[in-house]
């Protein structure tokens, strides 16, 4: 248990939404042109974000495509820089590339603008700009820049000596004693001003970048437990960062409707799952009742949306014993009081959502063409992606869900979607929420482009087939759980892949 809470403090840093998975992958349209835009944010703040838009039918139909960083709290008119060209990258006609400048952090939208023979369209596409570090200087330039620096004092030292000591001299005059004296002293002062100037200076830049890295991005600490109230289990996480008890706390927005979308792991074997719905009870503390999950260790993933469209992923460890799952379904006895054991604090029993799932099993793994697995209905989850997954190789995870007749399941929305997808590596340093609209927050584009919310994720695809675009960061084992809805009921489906450098 140890080594897990360890793993998990150590993913705190990784990135503002989700875990370990920076980039951001977005597929809808931009008016009549389906657009896949693929942004990776830069790790330091001002930086270069690098932005990929793939344009079926690009080199055809398309005249002019042009990306625009636009930050959630720029007014209307004139609050963002004017829209900066994309360019066709040589040998694949559909894709164009661009690079922005992302100057302070925080939420942004960008604006993928498509013109061509079908009109003109927009996409936006919702980034959560953060610091996650600061560039240490090399340690070689460093100790040039020193001895340049020292060359260049000593120097000036010498230009304040030798013009104090020889500046009003005549052409074939001699330096004299009182003169020489008089340029060592200018040297000494000039040497004293040079080096407190230099003092003061270093000491500035050490404000500075203490300054600046107090701005690199952290998650919000929180506390999950496993508790009870005399009506069964409860998953209770509650908000510890001091930030957020403070003058940080920001309101939340929903997403997909949900204040917070919460996901269960266990660990380590990755046999059992769930998405939850937790609700607060306060400003700093949310409830939902613990999923139908045999007791062990569990990762929880708490999704959630700022106001401003800020979205970021917190995350805990849950460590539950049957012990605790009993004692849950009844208050403490008298008895247990007098022994000491402490007993939970009492609080209304949250009610269960509908749109919560569970799923408990082995994932079915992913060899070849043909890895399927049961839903709960008797229909079966079918994989239909690439046989072979390689890092930061931008794919389109694709699923077939046919009912008990073979035929293609008649899918509903869950949530506003036609699916969800959960996905993370087996020791927990990866973990993202997808859509067919890609690993964009949908409460992210309510706020900062209410207008496109509708579209993201639009377009034709076959029945009862799901797919959502992503690429692995990392190389390892892989478990992806796929949830479609049919009938009124959530039915979840796991799949293991492997992933190569």
């Amino acid at each position: 248990m140890r080594r897990v809470l360890l793993l998990v403090a150590g993913l705190y840093l990784a990135t503002a939404g989700h875990v370990g998975s920076k980039n951001v992958f977005f597929a809808g349209d931009a008016g009549p042109y389906p657009v896949s835009v693929v942004v990776r944010p830069p790790d330091v703040v001002p930086g270069l974000a690098e932005i990929s838009v793939r344009i079926p039918g690009g080199a055809s139909e398309v005249e002019r495509v042009t990306v625009r960083p636009v930050r959630w709290d720029a007014a209307p008119e004139g609050g963002a820089p004017p829209a900066d060209p994309a360019v066709p990258v040589p040998g694949d006609p559909e894709l164009y590339s661009a690079e922005l400048w992302l100057m302070t952090v925080g939420a942004y939208r960008i604006e993928v603008t498509v013109e061509g023979s079908r009109g003109a369209g927009t996409a936006s596409v919702p980034v959560t700009s953060v610091m996650l570090g600061v560039l240490d200087m090399p340690p070689v330039l460093g100790g040039v820049l020193l001895l340049l620096g020292g060359l260049l004092l000593a120097g000036a030292v010498t230009i304040v000596g030798a013009a104090v000591r020889e500046s009003r001299l005549g052409p074939d005059d001699a330096v004299q004693t009182t003169q020489r004296r008089w340029g060592r002293f200018a040297m000494t002062c000039a040497a004293a001003l040079l080096l407190t100037g230099a003092y003061w200076g270093n000491a500035w830049w050490d404000a500075v970048d203490r300054d600046v890295r107090g701005g690199i991005f952290e998650r919000l600490a929180v506390e999950g437990v496993v508790t009870g109230d005399g009506g069964g289990p409860v998953l209770e996480v509650r908000i510890t960062d001091p930030s957020w008890l403070g003058r940080n706390w920001s309101p939340l927005v929903p997403d997909h409707g949900k204040l917070m979308h919460m996901f269960v792991v266990g660990a380590p074997d990755m046999d059992a799952f769930a998405h939850v719905h937790p609700v607060p009870v306060d400003s700093a503390t949310f409830r939902v009742p613990w999923p139908d999950l045999p007791p062990g260790d569990y990762r929880i993933y708490g999704d959630i949306v700022h106001e401003s469209g800020f979205a970021q992923t917190v995350v805990d460890t849950v460590m539950v014993d049957a012990g605790a799952l009993v004692r849950a379904e009844a208050l403490v006895s008298p008895e247990a009081l007098a022994e000491g054991e402490s007993v939970p604090l009492p609080g209304a029993m949250p009610e269960s959502d509908p749109d919560d799932s569970s799923w408990r099993g082995a994932a079915a793994e992913v060899s070849g063409p043909s890895a399927s697995t049961l839903l709960a209905d008797g229909s079966t989850l079918f994989w239909l992606g690439a046989e072979e997954l390689r890092v930061d190789e931008e794919v389109v995870l694709s699923f077939a869900v046919r009912d008990p007749a073979g035929e293609p399941a008649v899918l509903e929305p869950y949530m506003g979607m036609i699916s969800h997808a959960a996905l993370t590596r087996d020791d927990g340093s990866v973990f993202v929420h997808l859509h067919p609209a890609g690993t964009i927050s949908m409460g992210s584009l309510s706020v900062l482009a209410p207008q496109m919310e509708s579209m993201a994720g639009a377009g034709e695809r076959d029945p009862g087939t799901v797919e959502f675009p992503y690429a692995f960061p990392q190389p390892g084992d892989y478990t992806i759980w796929v949830q479609v809805k049919q009938a009124g009921e959530v039915l979840t489906g796991a799949f293991q892949v492997r992933v190569t450098e």
